[in-house]
């Protein structure tokens, strides 16, 4: 009956053969009756209203069932299940070859071994491939129906325009990057406007259907920025789109956001800092494709600027990854119309169909640009490749050793590197390296490798991503740095866009070094290999004493959290022992088999398999050395009942960084709580309650001094307050009388020219932490030093009557400080030795601050060890 409906629909379309415009934005003149427009499907034009993701689905399923030029894959399925969709466009001479264009994609992206005479024919005739990834920002969210658009014009174009271009490329459109959050978007909006429809969209600033719920529809379910993802790979639209990649190796990639709404049209070139492994063919494409959107709007009198407000720094965004991968990567940011019309500050009305023609006519010049320069563009991709084997053979930094761990953070570290299509190997022997430089150091050394070290050698056609992820420190010009200090003396704003520096050895916490030469012999590691080198450790036997397992993993914390749920009795002996020739480190977890059930060794066996943790057996509680395990050091752990503080005003990302943490890392419930209501909770039912990154005068807004007094008196009844990043501000407070730690304000500039002080904000720097390792929050924490992120302006200064195991980590001395990354002038002096996280007993109960955001953008996984210990360890201190 269905099919009988579809078929007189399409005999009724092809009668009527309509040859006019058949979308908004129609660049052609000729369309095939037979392809649904936008309108027969979504009932409305483009840029009427926003599409919801049901009709996105809809109409993009329409699309692929009725045209022989687009293919419809689903690469993802978001936390909340929503497709990740993937629409590939081009003829249908090149959709009957995709498999073989994917092949001789393949072949140029890794050319090693390859004659001149092969890849000259792979070039000879390769499409360009180019992708369009749209709303990576669920609220930026012209660019869904600018997607829709194309992806219609190239199903349906007749004209020899459209045609061109499908010859000519594989057009690779995400629609819709960011589904849950885009999908927020729309719901916002649909429930704040009125119910005639796009007209019924009140255009003023204030409006409420330009402001959204919290935490904003920018973020995808946990709130993370996912155009801050692509290396990091933790959210799995970014996982799949990176898999994605990987398949067709895109000659150009566009990502098309929104900026504010009074701004104009931006396209490359982006400004200063630009990454110094961006090399200079990139550069010479930016114009290229800069002259052809130009030409577009300026047909059209339409505004834009290049080479502002955009840098090329960071290497996660969705067009830095790609450009280290070979692409051209740009990023276009159109003005957004914010809930869909918006009058702006010069009395001009911006719409959303405005928004959506100007990303759909900046993505139209992009293809135009690729078609028209398909030959010179994939050549160019092959020399890129090339290149970076042989600049990899030359460079300062050849090969990344990175030793193994028995706590898994190499592992970890190596299973990014293998996600992101970068080569690793591992050692096959031993090996003596003479100029092996430390990470954290200066000076060249010998160094001996063990046996199954692993090995990144730059020599390769992923060289450039690899030396951007891990080369110690992301270079900055001197010239750059001059005039932003220039900048800031006169009182304007500063051009760093995001962090500046990111070192995945540091980020990881791992030992490694980097040398100027190749070492070797090595073996390639691939997935399954590096599953295979961590195999599922046997259950344990039954103890006499207790089953143990050392803290300081995620392994480890995912099974205490695990046990602790599963209501397992389990200890922690802070102290290093040694027990049977063993020695067990700072903190290590014990589930003793007096204090338990007949059945937890079933249940500790279950949990360790399922978690792949390893757990071995004490059969006595002496110890050859340290403090024997029956002793007062030793204490019980509570299992906690958590409460994560949400809602306004919380900073939406800082509380997505621990919801994650605690969802997807440590696996262990957790209660979702509204500020709001926290007045009237019933505070009782937690142990823990974290509070992520707020400023202090708005959560006292919130919470008023009745929800205020509230709070402390469940803290000194025995509850844990855990502040994260700028909470803390809130915490030192001396009103609030938790805590005796305090917020430094400085009154006077550092330099000698008088006034109020400058900015200090650190621009996301490497910095050096010392540790006192007595803490139990630093259980599992062998060394004494270790790498942090500092991406704020607030410093912490410690009260005169410091008592011990307060100040668990403070900021190194100013001649240790700075690992890597940009610190001002006088921040060293200011940072240097102030406190990072402090703990502090009051009354029955304790709280826990940290200056900064340990779970930031689940990058900083050497950190969660940190996060873990507070919530677990924490609450029986």
């Amino acid at each position: 009956m269905r099919r009988t409906t579809l078929a007189l629909a399409l005999l009724t379309a092809a009668l009527a053969a309509p040859l006019r415009a058949q979308h908004s934005y129609s660049t052609g003149t000729s369309y095939d009756p037979a392809v649904p427009t936008p309108r027969s499907v979504l009932g409305y034009d483009i840029g009427d209203r926003f599409t919801p993701h049901y009709l996105v689905a809809r109409y993009l399923e329409r699309l692929a069932a009725a045209s022989r030029r687009i293919r419809l894959d689903t690469v993802a399925r978001s936390f909340e299940g929503r497709e990740v969709f993937l629409v590939i466009a081009t003829s249908e001479a090149n959709q009957a070859r995709l498999d073989a264009i994917r092949a001789d994609a393949a072949r140029l992206a890794d050319p090693r071994g390859a004659s001149p005479a092969e890849l000259a024919q792979i070039v000879a005739r390769m499409p360009a491939i180019v992708w369009l990834g749209y709303t990576v920002h669920g609220n930026e969210a012209s660019g869904v129906e600018a997607g829709l658009a194309i992806a219609y014009q190239l199903a349906a174009g007749r004209d020899p325009e459209t045609q061109m271009v499908l010859d000519s490329t594989v057009v690779l459109i995400d629609p819709v990057e960011n589904p849950d959050g885009h999908e927020r978007h729309v719901q916002d909006v649909l429930r704040a406007r009125g119910a005639g429809g796009a007209e019924d969209v009140p255009p003023v600033q204030d409006a409420m259907v330009h402001q959204g719920s919290w935490p904003g529809a920018r973020g995808n379910h946990y709130d993370f920025d996912m155009n801050r993802d692509w290396f990091i790979l933790s959210q799995p639209e970014t996982r799949g789109r990176v898999a994605e990649f990987q398949r067709w190796w895109p000659h150009v990639a566009v990502d098309l956001h929104e900026m504010g709404a009074d701004q104009t049209y931006y396209f490359a070139p982006p400004m200063d800092p630009i990454n110094k492994n961006v090399p200079e063919s990139i550069r010479r494409w930016w114009d290229i494709f800069a002259a052809g959107n130009a030409a577009a709007f300026d047909a059209h009198g339409w505004s834009f600027f290049r080479r502002e407000d955009f840098d090329e720094f960071y290497p996660s965004y969705g067009d830095s990854w790609p450009i280290l991968n070979g692409a051209i990567g740009m990023t276009y940011e159109e003005a957004s119309s914010e809930g869909g019309a918006i009058v702006r500050s010069d009395g001009t009305l911006l719409t959303l169909r405005d928004a959506a023609w100007h990303h759909y006519t900046a993505s139209w010049a992009t293809l135009l640009t690729a078609a028209k320069n398909a030959r010179a563009r994939v050549s160019d991709y092959l020399a890129f490749r090339q290149s970076a084997v042989t600049d990899g053979e030359k460079g300062p930094v050849r090969t990344v050793a990175i030793a193994p761990d028995v706590q898994g953070r190499a592992d970890t570290l190596v299973a990014h590197l293998l996600a992101n299509g970068i080569a690793v190997s591992r050692l096959r022997s031993g090996a003596d390296v003479r100029d092996a430089v430390a990470y954290g150091e200066s000076a060249p050394r010998l160094v001996h490798l063990a046996a199954g070290t692993y090995l990144v050698d730059m020599a390769q056609p992923q060289g450039r991503l690899a030396k951007s992820l891990l080369e110690p420190e992301a270079q900055l010009d001197s010239s750059f740095i001059a005039q932003e200090l220039e900048r800031r003396r006169t009182g304007q704003p500063d051009r760093f866009y995001d962090m500046t520096a990111w070192a995945l050895p540091y980020v990881f916490r791992v030992h490694a070094w980097w040398s100027h030469g190749p070492i070797g012999p090595a073996d390639a590691v691939d997935s399954a290999a590096l599953a295979a080198g961590r195999p599922a450790p046997p259950p344990a036997a039954a103890p006499q004493f207790a089953w143990a397992f050392p803290a300081g993993s995620e392994t480890s914390l995912r099974l205490l959290g695990a046990l602790l749920a599963d209501s397992v009795r389990v200890s922690l002996a802070p102290r290093s022992f040694v027990q049977g020739g063993v020695r067990y480190p700072n903190g290590t977890f014990l589930v003793r088999v007096a204090a338990n059930g007949p059945r937890v060794g079933e249940i500790v066996a279950r949990r360790a398999a399922e978690i792949g943790a390893r757990v071995v057996t004490l059969n006595s509680a002496a110890a050859d050395s340290g403090p024997d395990l029956g002793s007062n050091t030793v204490f019980a752990l509570k299992a906690p009942r958590v409460a994560l503080l949400g809602g306004q005003p919380i900073s939406g990302q800082s509380f997505g960084f621990a919801w994650f943490a605690f969802n997807q890392r440590l696996h262990y419930p957790v209660v979702t709580v509204n500020a709001a209501s926290l007045g009237g909770l019933d505070l009782k039912s937690f142990d823990v309650i974290v509070v992520p990154s707020v400023g202090g005068g708005a959560l006292d807004r919130v919470l008023g001094e009745g929800g205020r007094e509230r709070l402390v008196s469940w803290v000194r009844d025995g509850g844990t307050l855990i502040t994260l990043d700028g909470a803390t501000s809130w915490l030192a407070e001396e009103k609030l009388g938790l805590a005796r730690l305090r917020l430094r304000r400085d009154t006077t500039r550092a330099d000698s020219a008088g006034g109020a002080p400058l900015p200090a904000y650190v621009p996301g720097a490497i910095v050096r932490l010392t540790g006192d390792t007595l803490s139990p929050l630093l259980a599992g924490i062998g060394e004494s030093e270790i790498p942090a992120l500092d991406f704020s302006d607030r410093i912490y200064t410690p009260p005169k009557d410091l008592a011990p195991g307060e100040a668990v980590l403070r900021y190194a001395p100013v001649q240790r400080l700075r690992i890597a990354g940009y610190l001002w002038p006088e921040v060293p002096a200011r940072l240097a030795e102030s406190v990072y996280l402090w703990t502090e007993g009051d009354g029955r109960g304790r709280v826990i601050g940290f200056a900064g955001e340990p779970n930031f953008r689940d990058l900083w996984r050497s950190l969660l060890p940190l996060f873990g210990n507070a919530v677990f360890i924490g609450p029986s201190m």
